[in-house]
């Protein structure tokens, strides 16, 4: 009877609840809160002339270890980068100031993603604000787990832009690194795609869910379920005006803007 009750109340006032059931006191001892965890590095968005060409230099850098044929033009600037639905990570040593890590993220919201140039996508994907991480680079012998760090800056960045899922072409390689940062194949059989975007070379087609990756990694207990989604991580500063406003109680100045629309 209550829950015929509950149900005629929800769909007579789509927005009322009813809270009763939550009135039950709980053992203090079975409340767990989420922990803060400082890191050995910052995470932010790209906003100035500078901070590309520090990009660029390690994007170089990075591809130039395994992909030497190619390093010089990953350092070379990318049109990519400046076009309106594309936002790019840069994770910087606070130590040492030196750039550690970096990642692009672009959404389709104007204009199909690069990946789409060289494979069409599942009919259920076809129509999904999507997004596809790029140029995903971590400094070579760089210990502290930036590119985990990316990848959740990318997740969070999601969620805040109502974009549905993260495509990423992944060489065989760093198939591996991927899996483990909740990526799975985007196909079935886990066909190699050559990407005209990475110089030809064959990537497999990978895929994580904004909405349903929590469940996922917490079902299979994925290496950086904890990290990703039980983690307060400060040093995560995508969003700028948030966090100040978190941390200092006010918005702080802002330099001009750069040139590009986030």
């Amino acid at each position: 009877m209550l829950d015929i009750d509950l149900r005629e109340a929800h769909d007579a006032r789509a927005n009322d609840s009813a809270f009763g059931a939550l009135d039950v006191p709980q053992r203090r001892d079975l409340v767990r809160r989420p922990r803060d965890e400082t890191l050995p590095f910052r995470v932010r968005v790209v906003d100035s002339e500078a901070d590309l060409l520090r990009v660029q230099a390690l994007r170089q850098l990075a591809y130039g270890r395994h992909l030497p044929q190619m390093a010089a033009s990953f350092g070379l600037p990318d049109p990519i980068d400046r076009q309106p639905d594309v936002t790019i990570f840069y994770a910087e040593d606070k130590a040492s100031g030196e750039l550690v890590g970096t990642a692009r993220v672009q959404s389709n919201r104007t204009r199909p993603l690069q990946i789409e140039r060289s494979v069409a996508l599942p009919a259920e994907r076809s129509e999904q604000l999507l997004s596809e991480i790029t140029r995903l680079s971590v400094l070579p012998g760089y210990v502290h787990p930036v590119r985990l760090a990316l990848v959740k800056a990318s997740h969070l960045y999601c969620i805040a832009m109502q974009i549905g899922g993260v495509l990423a072409g992944s060489r065989r390689t760093l198939l591996r690194s991927y899996q483990n940062l909740g990526f799975v194949d985007l196909f079935d059989d886990a066909r190699m795609v050559p990407l005209a975007h990475a110089g030809g070379l064959e990537h497999r087609i990978l895929f994580r869910d904004t909405v349903t990756s929590e469940a996922a990694s917490r079902e299979r207990a994925h290496p950086d379920y904890h990290f990703v989604f039980r983690t307060y991580h400060p040093d995560i500063q995508i969003f700028d005006a948030v966090h100040s406003r978190a941390l200092q109680g006010a918005a702080r100045a802002v330099d001009a803007p750069w040139s590009r629309a986030a």
